[in-house]
């Protein structure tokens, strides 16, 4: 018997891909905005050449990039982006370095299928509860500038500012542009700290809108030619592929996508089945064959976390 509420309930339970997308747009050349109030900038990053470096150096240049990542707190999160890509050949901007490899170029069509390139860029949010950080403040000690009677009635104010519209958009402003400036401080001190060993590059609105949309969209012919128009409805311009919800895997587009979660062994162990040799043969042919993007995050816990503290 056909009834017409099944052959409907996929419509119903349809809705738009961009009402899932946290981003809302950019606020100046390089910073991003989200819906939530948090604040972000997208980093490219070429790590360094480990075939010429040693055991010891390699071993270094890790601990100072992780004494680099400690001067972002437990406000921010760092999200890591990995994309493998096959890549018949290089090009090159330089015409003169084009001309210099053109004698190379068939080979490297011959060897197309087992070619492929891969990039690496960090997202980096700074997270605000933009309330909590207004109530907090009028509702903050008033010994703590000793102005007395003024910080109370400043603090009144601010309370009463809360109940308009205008004053509260007021202090969304001021907080946003606040917290721009920290944003700005802390990724310009962390690319100081590894400037001399690892290439990191903060990326202009355009690049971030590039690397943004590579996330939600897999077809090259959407990519190559992506653009960024306006700063503003940033969920809307990201989102061009039609996504669809299966029991055991994802369908973006004409593509299949299946998501693994990879969780590392406590105190070094490796169970049985990573540790098989045929196993790891069939992964890494899986993986070297295929396109692939991976996702990986980053927070720092509170100081007090499992008992112990991150200074």
């Amino acid at each position: 018997m056909f009834r017409l509420t099944k052959a409907l309930k996929s419509y119903r339970e349809a809705g738009p891909l961009n009402e899932q997308i946290n981003l809302l747009g950019f606020i100046d050349d390089h910073m991003f905005l989200t819906k939530s109030g948090d604040l972000g900038v997208v980093l490219s990053v070429s790590g360094a050449d480990y075939e010429c470096l040693d055991g010891n150096a390699i071993d270094q240049y890790t601990k100072r990039q992780e004494a680099a990542f400690k001067v972002l707190d437990d406000q921010y999160r760092i999200y890591q982006y990995l994309f493998k890509r096959k890549n018949p050949y290089c090009e090159y901007a330089d015409p003169v370095a084009n001309a210099a490899i053109r004698n190379r170029i068939a080979y490297f069509k011959s060897k197309a299928e087992s070619l492929y390139s891969l990039t690496i860029f960090y997202v980096v949010v700074l997270e605000t509860a933009q309330s909590e950080k207004y109530l907090r403040r009028i509702l903050s000690n008033r010994n703590n500038n000793g102005n007395g009677n003024g910080t109370e009635r400043r603090r009144w104010s601010d309370f009463v500012g809360r109940l308009s519209s205008k004053k509260q958009v007021v202090f969304i402003d001021d907080e946003i542009r606040r917290t721009q400036a920290i944003l700005n401080q802390k990724v310009s001190s962390f690319l100081l700290q590894v400037d001399d060993f690892l290439r990191v590059k903060l990326l202009d609105k355009q690049d971030a809108f590039r690397v943004l949309k590579e996330i939600l969209n897999f077809a090259s012919q959407k990519l190559d030619l992506s653009k960024l128009k306006h700063d503003t409805f940033l969920d809307f311009y990201l989102c061009e592929s039609h996504l669809e919800c299966h029991r055991g895997f994802l369908r973006l587009d004409d593509y299949y996508v299946k998501v693994l979660t990879l969780k590392r062994a406590l105190g070094g162990r490796v169970s049985r089945c990573s540790s098989n040799s045929s196993s790891k043969s069939r992964v890494t042919s899986c993986f070297s064959s295929t396109d692939f993007s991976g996702a990986e995050e980053f927070k720092r816990e509170s100081a007090w976390c499992c008992g112990k503290s991150w200074n």
